[in-house]
């Protein structure tokens, strides 16, 4: 009869003990299953797992957690006393996973962490790890693969406008060939003025149709040693009477120590033209249009900047896409930033947007140096 209460106390530890282990194994099962809604994302992912931590350990109702990772926090870290295990991906220390209690908690009977605790953590993190590294190898295979569906499309649509471009090219040659004779001879202003709609309208397809050859490729680059400056400069006095038209304020900041670029002219010029216009459609009477360069960290940078009606988000991504316009049917073809993009890639270079609705746009294109 003496040995009944110490095997009383026996079973009640080994029941307690039993319960803890029911915990953590429910812990652990949980966070498994969290893994497997990878479709949500990483963010939601990391959030659920700190909520369902607590029920692991010992006092789930005290207990807080801090997860971070890359310098983001989801829980709440206090002060008190602390558990806490590194969040390693790929052999490199990203974060942190810890668990603690409030200092003002009153301490029961016994340790305040388990040892089995202490390896769960450890399993939890490494967990954690696990699956921020399969959600970035899921998201750089997702980009991959968006990469080479569009390098696909370009592909046979570069194929496909180089076709249309060679079959526009000579009936356009001929309209404006004979209606440049017919204008020579004509002396009544109606019919003259006629004749000079006839020739700007094909002027601008023929545009359309370098347009297009740039896109395919067709036309042959010539790169040679350029001062961006020069090159800007001249574009710049062409467009001022468009500027000036548009009731805009244009400025420059152009740098007096750029280096020269290894550039095709001509491509550079059509680059240029198509952000200054862009910007002149963009913007409002009374806008400002600001052109700069300056040269900095082994590169040259040209930024186009308007104080126009900028770009709505949900368009900035589309924006360098091939036929993709926010103008009017008619208005615009949509080639424009497609083309710029294919040139600065065709340079070695990079281009980037900035804009904000309402408060303007600036495109900023990066050139390497030699």
């Amino acid at each position: 009869m003496g040995d009944d209460p110490g095997r009383a106390r026996l079973v009640a530890g080994a029941d307690e003990r039993l319960r803890e282990r029911i915990k953590e194994l429910g812990c652990l099962y949980a966070v498994a299953r969290i893994a497997q809604t990878q479709d949500l994302g990483l963010e939601p992912m990391l959030v659920a797992i700190v909520r369902t931590l607590p029920q692991g350990w010992q006092h789930p109702d005290d207990l807080w957690v801090s997860l971070q990772l890359d310098g983001h926090e989801y829980g709440t870290r206090k002060s008190g006393p602390t558990l806490q295990q590194h969040i390693q991906v790929e052999s490199e220390v990203r974060g942190t996973l810890a668990v603690g209690y409030p200092e003002d908690r009153t301490q029961g009977p016994g340790p305040q962490f388990l040892t089995e605790e202490e390896q769960l953590l450890e399993r939890l993190a490494i967990e954690v790890a696990t699956i921020v590294e399969r959600q970035e190898k899921r998201e750089r295979q997702r980009l991959f693969e968006a990469r080479m569906q569009q390098q696909d499309r370009l592909n046979v649509l570069g194929e496909l406008t180089a076709g249309i471009a060679h079959e526009l090219n000579t009936p356009l040659g001929n309209v404006l060939g004979y209606a440049e004779l017919l204008m020579a001879g004509e002396v009544d202003k109606e019919r003259r003025d006629d004749l000079q709609r006839i020739i700007d309208s094909a002027l601008t397809g023929r545009e359309v149709v370098k347009r297009l050859m740039y896109f395919s490729c067709e036309m042959p680059s010539q790169f040679r040693m350029q001062d961006l400056n020069g090159v800007v400069a001249g574009v710049l006095r062409l467009l001022h009477r468009q500027v000036e038209k548009a009731r805009l304020v244009l400025r420059t900041d152009l740098s007096k120590t750029l280096p020269k670029v290894r550039i095709d002219r001509v491509q550079v010029e059509q680059v240029i033209t198509n952000l200054v216009l862009n910007a002149v459609a963009a913007t409002a009477p009374g806008g400002e249009l600001l052109v700069s360069t300056e040269a900095k960290d082994g590169a040259v940078y040209l930024r186009v900047e308007d104080t126009g009606q900028g770009i709505a988000p949900e368009h900035i991504r589309k924006i360098f896409q091939p036929f993709f316009t926010t103008k009017p049917p008619g208005v615009g073809t949509g080639l424009g930033l497609s083309v710029v993009h294919g040139i600065i890639k065709g340079h070695g270079g990079d281009i980037s947007v900035e804009s904000r609705s309402g408060k303007g746009t600036a495109f900023t294109i990066t050139l390497p140096v030699e």
